[in-house]
């Protein structure tokens, strides 16, 4: 067993300050860990393409010394023949959880692309924020080869037409080389991501990430029906407060200052 060397005890006791006895520890200020995301599934407001699924999420990280750390959340999410969605937001469990803990909701977010509204909702304080909705712009997918920066390389393979659920979805994998130094990295790393994509609903129904720096992440839906929802999932209830934001939004950058 490693011991200080005594003259380093001494050190670390006259630190204390002198209120403090040897086995307190001194005050400092808070410190917090650095707080971890994964980029959900995305719906888009597809008008004519109903459905209702449970979205579910597993995310095993990596550690340095072989073990993993596994978590996973499912939540409910919805869209209706306008394209209006609703998506319930959820907290990750571990994953065995001896606790016997559950993924607890925390927001409830309703997108209407008609109404150009977008309400994000608490259900603990039952308020929601309402913000104007913006449609998000469609981006085109990146041209494979070497990348602009020169020190990435993209290729793509097309795996095929396959069903996943009863849905026809086409397969396609990415492989994404990120050579030393691109990302601060002293050496090569390769991220992979699978697709499996609907065409009918214009959607990924799952897909498979691996990546050193993040862990291996799988998201897919279950118990997806093409039947319209009932209508109640995609309006704000009507105990919440709401709380526009929408003039602000819309302000010009110049008079916010």
């Amino acid at each position: 067993m490693k011991r200080f060397a005594p003259a380093l005890v001494s050190f670390l006791v006259l630190a204390l300050p002198a209120s403090a006895s040897p086995q307190e520890a001194p005050g400092h200020a808070p410190d917090y860990r650095a707080q971890q995301r994964i980029a959900p599934l995305d719906f888009p407001p597809k008008p004519d393409a109903p459905f209702m699924a449970i979205a579910k999420t597993t995310w095993v990280q990596m550690l340095p010394d072989g073990s993993t750390v596994t978590y996973q959340n499912e939540r409910t999410v919805a869209r209706d023949t306008e394209g209006r969605i609703f998506q319930e937001r959820r907290t990750f469990i571990p994953v065995p959880d001896v606790n016997n803990r559950q993924s607890q909701v925390r927001v409830l977010d309703y997108s209407d692309p008609v109404a150009h509204t977008l309400y994000d909702c608490n259900p603990y304080t039952r308020v929601c924020n309402l913000f104007p909705y913006s449609e998000p712009v469609t981006q085109p997918l990146r041209p494979a080869g070497l990348q602009p920066d020169g020190l990435s390389y993209l290729t793509r393979e097309n795996l095929g037409a396959d069903t996943f659920a009863g849905l026809e979805v086409q397969r396609s994998r990415e492989t994404f080389t990120f050579y030393k130094q691109s990302v601060g990295n002293t050496g090569t790393i390769l991220r992979t991501v699978e697709y499996w994509y609907s065409p009918a609903l214009g959607i990924n129904v799952k897909v498979v990430r691996h990546d050193p720096r993040d862990g291996d992440q799988t998201l897919w839906l279950t118990d997806i029906s093409l039947s319209p929802a009932d209508p109640q999932y995609f309006t704000v209830p009507a105990s919440y407060r709401i709380v526009d934001h929408r003039a602000a939004a819309e302000q010009p950058a110049d008079s916010q200052r």
